[in-house]
């Protein structure tokens, strides 16, 4: 038995995230013309180090990518953020106005009442998928 204890504990990477829990996680349904979409939901870290956030994937979208909203000389404009950082045991908000994801290039119209899977990729080359719900 330590044998197997052993092997087990030499195979399996010595720093694996615990997954994140996601709380109401949605896309905002635009008309189909519009050629991106916004995600929201809150994210809370359980763990007792930092995660960090390096990519998103999605069949349902050409690309997905994690952006804030910046007043910058007096107008909003959005920007992009390449690696979201959550602290160990806090909870990050995606809202409008605020970070947030942006679903790119939807392969067919959303709908509401629809889900939709993303992929969420980590620093340690570990992944977790969500689930987010269509809402008018």
């Amino acid at each position: 038995m330590s044998r197997l204890l052993l092997i087990l504990t030499l195979l399996l990477p010595a720093a694996v995230y615990a997954e994140l829990e996601f709380g109401d996680p949605w896309i905002k349904n635009l008309p189909p013309a519009v050629p991106v979409r916004a995600g929201y939901m809150t994210i809370h870290n359980p763990e007792t180090q930092a995660v960090r956030i390096v990519s998103l994937r999605s069949a349902s979208f050409a690309r997905v990518e994690i952006h804030q909203t910046l007043m910058q000389d007096g107008m909003m404009r959005m920007e992009q953020i390449e690696n979201l950082i959550i602290a160990a045991g806090e909870t990050l908000q995606l809202k409008p106005g605020g970070i947030h994801l942006m679903l790119m290039q939807p392969a067919q119209p959303t709908r509401p009442g629809e889900v939709h899977r993303i992929t969420i990729e980590f620093d340690d080359g570990s992944s977790q998928d969500l689930i987010l719900t269509v809402r008018k």
